[in-house]
């Protein structure tokens, strides 16, 4: 694929991509911009060589414009591992179905898109998720929705809650489920999983699952999490290994 021909038919919709650098993870990230108003169905198979798959034909534009840009850094990161099948298929629940030998996890918010990918002989799953900090109003009318009893601790009030804890927590457990529901095959929400800690300093994090999920993820199952944090967006990344 000639790259200097993609950023010269892409540049209005899709700008800015780059490799971000995850600390121990032992594969390749990579994020861009992209402008939903910008976006045209035509690009599709100028960039990837195929149409939409059926079911985004009655995706409205902005979801069309994020499932295309999320696969063109999916598409970056598996030429960047020299992958031979480039293309990530749609399974149970919209989860990315990656060519075999790889494992993934892709995710957008507002005008950005990023996606994780790795061997799979070296990650046994990958979750990762980026969120747009939520308002003060949005955070007050989901928090019962996000949080354990247990948790509240991290955002104070619930008629009040800190939008920026807020924001952590619901993509660390969005992390969480991409990077489980590889092996657990089914939907599981928010109270499946409880927040543990939170070290601002190093950016780390703590979950533990409150259900059994599997016979090999039973409740009490804990995982650490990396982020990053800033006025307008949460990143958060799990990786999980096979030891």
């Amino acid at each position: 694929m000639d790259d200097r021909v993609l950023s010269d038919s892409t540049d209005l919709y899709i700008k800015h991509l780059s490799e971000r650098k995850i600390p121990g993870f032992p594969g390749v990230c990579f994020q861009c911009e992209f402008s939903v108003d910008r976006y045209s169905d035509d690009m599709v198979s100028h960039l990837f060589g195929t149409d939409l798959p059926d079911s985004m034909d009655r995706a409205v534009a902005k979801r069309r414009a994020e499932f295309v840009a999320g696969r063109y850094v999916a598409r970056r990161a598996l030429m960047a591992l020299e992958a031979t099948d480039l293309s990530v298929g749609i399974g149970e629940n919209r989860a990315p179905v990656w060519p075999e030998s790889f494992t993934g996890s892709i995710s957008h918010a507002q005008d950005m898109a990023i996606c994780a990918v790795a061997d799979s002989d070296r990650v046994k799953s990958v979750g990762i998720d980026v969120e747009n900090m939520l308002s003060e109003k949005v955070a007050a009318d989901i928090v019962g929705s996000i949080l354990t009893d247990a948790e509240h601790g991290f955002v104070g009030s619930a008629e009040r809650p800190d939008p920026k804890a807020l924001t952590l927590i619901f993509s660390a457990k969005e992390s969480l489920f991409k990077a489980l529901y590889v092996e657990v095959g089914y939907y599981f929400g928010f109270e499946a999983a409880k927040m543990l800690t939170i070290d601002w300093r190093s950016g780390m994090f703590r979950l533990e699952l409150l259900q059994t999920l599997t016979d090999a993820l039973p409740s009490g199952s804990q995982f650490e999490g990396r982020f990053e944090i800033d006025a307008q967006r949460a990143l958060t990344v799990i990786v999980r290994g096979h030891g």
